[in-house]
């Protein structure tokens, strides 16, 4: 139902003041933690009358739809028999749909228990025992202060033993008082006979006087032990969470959640997170020694995202508990714990580790988002770091490479200077460009990231901006055959001159340096609907095919690469093109080789024809 409404679900859970055995307990501490790995809310709430509670649990979260399972009628000796509990809901349900369903009870489970004090015959006794003392103060007592005084005494016995024992001791205390003071001390003696009216007054209110007060009883014992319970984990709760907000480190962490669940759960406790392969390693500090079965099972928790181990139905054999450790949809680690009691966690309990869990899940969450915005800082400003060095240096080494390329340029002039001086010049005037052109790709990268860079649009000619490019890169070019296809007609583009040929020239050039000498190169410029594409293609080795997405970053060089680049032009192209509105893509050949396509959009005001004037 929950799946064809796409809607979210709560499971209800009433606590009564009646007790309920170990097996009915189990059966719904596992009837609730199948209702959570489905996805389902459980909420536990204490009421004494089951309908009441459904009801304003329903109310209070805005309920559509309420689903109960069929109830057995009661049997035909209880007294003062309820109205169904569909019926009371059907009632107060106003607006909210209430749907019965059949369940498949089962064996029939024999009536539950109901003692408090865990020692129901012990107050049987301790009831027997009272009106026995009772009885034989009347013996002694009554000869001086008459029938219906000793009377009043075994009331008040009632009175006070209800307060300590249940309904059922009440009640059988107060039957033997009536029948005792009856026979043994009520005129006629030794006859279960009542003459007078107020005698029978009396004896009822021995029963309704037991009735009232071990009903009273019970409720502010059920009530009394809700609070502890309720108390029991706000401060399990305020003191981890206390505990977790403290810690700065995981090994901290580790440490707080050991020792707030062993006092809590009285329990040995592991934690174990992934590494960078998403292996489960054990966190020292713990207290729980895990053998390769127990980590075995860890792994898979981690994997399949579900509780297992002891008390659950996922791998059971295992004497230690597993659970996740999740937050946000993402798995954190997983936590062991090996509980010192042989009987299934109770209500409380498992509410109360699943609280726990979520603040340990979340503490873990917080320690790995900081780690992480800590690493984001330092990668931050290091990069700031190296882009103010990089900028000082290329400003400081800018002049005296000049002073190296006016020096070299008046050598080559002297005509005394020839044979092997005359090349020695050559190889430093080559060193000087290169050198210079670096320097420069820094200075326009500095500028680009800084957003110092702002395209100066002007009504261009695509013609112009080929010419140019292929002439800058004609040394780069010089073992190659380049392959011009330019078509005429093209429009008048609105662009930055500069920043456009700078970007061919960046895509020559590499094609130069990463292609085998003798190799083709094309530059091919058309118009295609509403854009213009220049592309330059060559015959070299192609692409790594796992190098493709960071082609265009900073500092990126294939593995192969010859030596002498530095991993900045083909960024440059990409933050070129970006700046004038357009983009570049990269991408391998038929037949080999590698081709990468400038894309500019053609605004309507400049897609047009050159005129003549």
């Amino acid at each position: 139902m929950v799946g064809s409404l796409n809607a979210v679900w709560i499971v209800l859970y009433v606590e009564t003041s009646g007790r309920v055995s170990a097996e009915v307990e189990s059966q719904l501490t596992r009837n609730l933690e199948l209702a959570r790995e489905l996805g389902g809310e459980v909420i536990t709430t204490a009421d004494e009358h089951f309908a009441d509670a459904v009801l304003r649990v329903a109310h209070s979260r805005n309920i559509t739809q309420i689903v109960i399972g069929k109830t057995s009628p009661l049997p035909w000796w209880r007294f003062f028999p309820r109205d169904p509990i569909a019926a009371r809901l059907i009632r107060g349900s106003g607006d909210i749909a209430v749907q019965v369903v059949p369940v498949n009870r089962g064996t029939p489970v024999a009536s539950p228990r109901r003692s408090l004090a865990g020692a129901g015959w012990m107050q049987y006794l301790v009831a027997m025992g009272t009106v026995a003392v009772v009885a034989f103060a009347g013996f002694l007592f009554t000869p001086q202060v008459g029938v219906h005084a000793m009377a009043f005494l075994s009331l008040l016995a009632i009175v006070v033993l209800a307060l300590f024992v249940e309904r059922g001791p009440a009640l059988l205390a107060a039957a033997l008082s009536a029948v005792i003071w009856d026979f043994f001390f009520l005129p006629p003696v030794f006859d279960l006979r009542v003459s007078h009216i107020e005698d029978v007054l009396l004896l009822g209110m021995y029963f309704v006087v037991a009735l009232a007060l071990g009903q009273l009883t019970g409720r502010i014992r059920a009530q009394e032990a809700t609070e502890r319970q309720r108390e029991s984990r706000a401060t399990a709760l305020y003191l981890l969470g206390r505990e977790l907000a403290e810690a700065t480190t995981v090994d901290q962490i580790v440490c707080k959640v050991v020792e707030e669940l062993g006092r809590s759960f009285e329990a040995e406790v592991a934690v174990l997170l992934p590494d960078a392969r998403n292996r489960l390693q054990v966190q020292e500090g713990g207290s729980l020694v895990l053998g390769e079965k127990e980590q075995a099972v860890a792994a898979w928790v981690l994997q399949h995202r579900q509780s297992a181990g002891r008390f659950t139905g996922n791998l059971p054999t295992i004497d230690s508990l597993f659970i996740p450790l999740e937050s946000n949809n993402s798995m954190l680690g997983v936590m062991g714990l090996r509980l010192r009691q042989s009987t299934p966690p109770t209500i409380h309990q498992r509410n109360l580790l699943d609280a726990l869990t979520r603040q340990i899940a979340l503490a873990l969450d917080r320690q790995r988002l900081s780690a992480l915005s800590e690493k984001a800082k330092l990668l931050a400003e290091s990069e700031r770091l190296g882009k103010t060095l990089l900028d000082s240096m290329s400003h400081e080494i800018r002049t005296p490479l000049a002073a190296i390329s006016a020096a070299a340029i008046d050598l080559a002039e002297l005509k005394s200077v020839s044979g092997p001086g005359a090349e020695l010049i050559n190889e430093i005037q080559e060193g000087a460009e290169r050198l210079n052109a670096l320097v420069g790709k820094v200075l326009d990268m500095t500028r680009l990231e800084s957003g110092h860079i702002k395209p100066l649009f002007n009504e261009c000619e695509i013609n112009d901006i080929v010419n140019v490019a292929v002439a800058e890169t004609e040394k780069n070019l010089a073992r190659h055959k380049l392959t011009v296809q330019l078509p005429t007609g093209l429009p008048i583009i609105r662009t930055d001159f500069v920043l456009l040929q700078q970007a061919l020239m960046n895509l020559l050039a590499n094609a130069g340096l990463h292609t085998p000498a003798g190799t083709e190169v094309e530059l091919r410029v058309w118009k295609s609907g509403g854009a213009l594409f220049l592309a330059v293609a060559d015959r070299g080795a192609g692409i790594n095919p796992q190098f493709i997405g960071r082609m265009f970053d900073k500092f990126s060089r294939a593995p192969d690469a010859p030596t002498g680049g530095t991993g900045l032009g083909l960024s440059l192209v990409k933050g070129f093109v970006e700046a004038l509105g357009g983009k570049v893509t990269a991408e391998n050949r038929p037949g080999g080789g590698a081709e990468f396509t400038i894309t500019l959009p053609l605004t309507s005001d400049t897609n047009r024809h050159p005129v003549s004037i």
